[in-house]
Protein backbone atom coordinates (compact mmCIF):
# COMPACT_ATOMS: atom_id res chain seq x y z
CA UNK A 1 0.00 0.00 0.00
CA UNK A 2 0.93 3.41 -0.98
CA UNK A 3 1.46 6.54 1.61
CA UNK A 4 -0.23 9.92 -0.25
CA UNK A 5 2.89 11.25 -0.58
CA UNK A 6 4.21 8.42 -2.43
CA UNK A 7 1.48 8.81 -4.89
CA UNK A 8 1.95 12.51 -5.33
CA UNK A 9 5.58 11.53 -6.21
CA UNK A 10 4.78 9.45 -8.71
CA UNK A 11 2.54 11.49 -10.59
CA UNK A 12 4.68 14.48 -10.17
CA UNK A 13 1.60 16.25 -7.89
CA UNK A 14 1.60 17.99 -4.53
CA UNK A 15 0.18 15.44 -1.52
CA UNK A 16 -2.80 17.94 -0.96
CA UNK A 17 -4.04 17.47 -4.72
CA UNK A 18 -3.70 13.64 -4.40
CA UNK A 19 -5.77 14.01 -0.85
CA UNK A 20 -8.01 16.26 -3.18
CA UNK A 21 -8.82 13.62 -6.11
CA UNK A 22 -9.25 10.93 -3.37
CA UNK A 23 -12.22 12.90 -1.33
CA UNK A 24 -13.84 13.78 -4.27
CA UNK A 25 -13.62 10.15 -5.60
CA UNK A 26 -11.30 10.17 -8.27
CA UNK A 27 -9.21 8.31 -7.08
CA UNK A 28 -9.87 5.00 -4.92
CA UNK A 29 -8.18 4.87 -1.04
CA UNK A 30 -8.55 2.65 2.38
CA UNK A 31 -8.73 5.14 5.15
CA UNK A 32 -6.88 3.64 8.21
CA UNK A 33 -7.72 6.07 10.89
CA UNK A 34 -6.83 9.82 9.51
CA UNK A 35 -4.17 8.56 6.67
CA UNK A 36 -5.07 7.22 4.01
CA UNK A 37 -3.24 4.11 1.63
CA UNK A 38 -3.26 3.21 -1.91
CA UNK A 39 -2.87 -0.03 -3.98
CA UNK A 40 -0.80 0.24 -7.50
CA UNK A 41 -3.69 -0.43 -9.45
CA UNK A 42 -5.71 2.23 -7.96
CA UNK A 43 -3.13 4.72 -9.01
CA UNK A 44 -3.07 3.29 -12.53
CA UNK A 45 -6.67 3.35 -12.80
CA UNK A 46 -6.31 7.09 -12.65
CA UNK A 47 -3.68 7.36 -15.05
CA UNK A 48 -4.83 7.72 -18.83
CA UNK A 49 -2.69 4.11 -20.86
CA UNK A 50 -3.02 0.98 -21.02
CA UNK A 51 -2.97 -0.76 -17.39
CA UNK A 52 0.33 -2.54 -16.62
CA UNK A 53 0.51 -6.33 -17.70
CA UNK A 54 2.23 -8.68 -15.08
CA UNK A 55 5.72 -8.46 -16.71
CA UNK A 56 5.64 -4.85 -16.64
CA UNK A 57 4.76 -3.67 -13.07
CA UNK A 58 7.63 -3.09 -11.79
CA UNK A 59 8.42 -0.73 -14.59
CA UNK A 60 5.41 0.92 -14.04
CA UNK A 61 5.81 2.00 -10.48
CA UNK A 62 8.70 4.37 -11.10
CA UNK A 63 8.24 8.09 -10.98
CA UNK A 64 6.04 9.34 -13.55
CA UNK A 65 8.21 12.60 -15.85
CA UNK A 66 7.16 15.46 -16.98
CA UNK A 67 8.09 17.27 -19.92
CA UNK A 68 10.03 20.01 -18.37
CA UNK A 69 12.10 16.67 -16.44
CA UNK A 70 12.75 15.09 -19.70
CA UNK A 71 14.13 17.79 -21.44
CA UNK A 72 16.22 18.81 -18.66
CA UNK A 73 17.61 15.08 -18.15
CA UNK A 74 18.03 14.85 -22.09
CA UNK A 75 19.43 18.55 -22.46
CA UNK A 76 16.89 19.15 -25.32
CA UNK A 77 14.13 21.90 -25.44
CA UNK A 78 10.69 21.54 -24.02
CA UNK A 79 9.28 21.89 -27.20
CA UNK A 80 11.77 19.01 -28.70
CA UNK A 81 9.86 16.66 -26.10
CA UNK A 82 5.86 18.22 -26.94
CA UNK A 83 7.15 17.28 -30.92
CA UNK A 84 8.39 14.06 -29.52
CA UNK A 85 4.80 13.73 -27.85
CA UNK A 86 3.39 14.60 -31.47
CA UNK A 87 5.13 12.03 -32.73
CA UNK A 88 3.65 9.20 -30.56
CA UNK A 89 5.98 9.41 -27.24
CA UNK A 90 3.93 7.22 -24.65
CA UNK A 91 2.36 9.32 -22.20
CA UNK A 92 0.10 8.84 -19.46
CA UNK A 93 -2.56 11.48 -18.27
CA UNK A 94 -2.48 11.69 -14.80
CA UNK A 95 -5.53 14.12 -13.76
CA UNK A 96 -5.02 16.02 -16.63
CA UNK A 97 -1.10 16.54 -16.28
CA UNK A 98 0.97 14.97 -19.14
CA UNK A 99 3.60 12.74 -17.90
CA UNK A 100 5.45 9.91 -19.32
CA UNK A 101 6.89 6.90 -18.21
CA UNK A 102 10.65 6.81 -18.09
CA UNK A 103 11.24 3.30 -19.47
CA UNK A 104 8.51 4.58 -22.27
CA UNK A 105 10.66 6.90 -22.84
CA UNK A 106 13.87 5.28 -22.96
CA UNK A 107 12.51 2.58 -25.36
CA UNK A 108 10.62 5.11 -27.29
CA UNK A 109 14.12 6.72 -28.17
CA UNK A 110 15.89 3.60 -28.59
CA UNK A 111 13.77 2.97 -31.70
CA UNK A 112 14.47 5.97 -33.12
CA UNK A 113 18.25 5.37 -32.76
CA UNK A 114 19.32 7.53 -29.23
CA UNK A 115 21.35 5.42 -27.17
CA UNK A 116 20.52 6.76 -23.76
CA UNK A 117 22.41 5.61 -20.57
CA UNK A 118 20.18 3.90 -17.92
CA UNK A 119 18.34 5.56 -15.96
CA UNK A 120 18.86 8.55 -17.37
CA UNK A 121 16.28 10.24 -15.41
CA UNK A 122 17.31 9.50 -11.97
Amino acid sequence: MLSVEEVARHFGLRPDTVRRKIRAGEIEAIRIGRVFRLAWPDVWACEDGPMPKRSRITRYQDDLLCKKQIAGALRVSVRTVERWIDDGLPTRNAFGAIRCNPHDVTDWLKLRGVDLPSEWWA
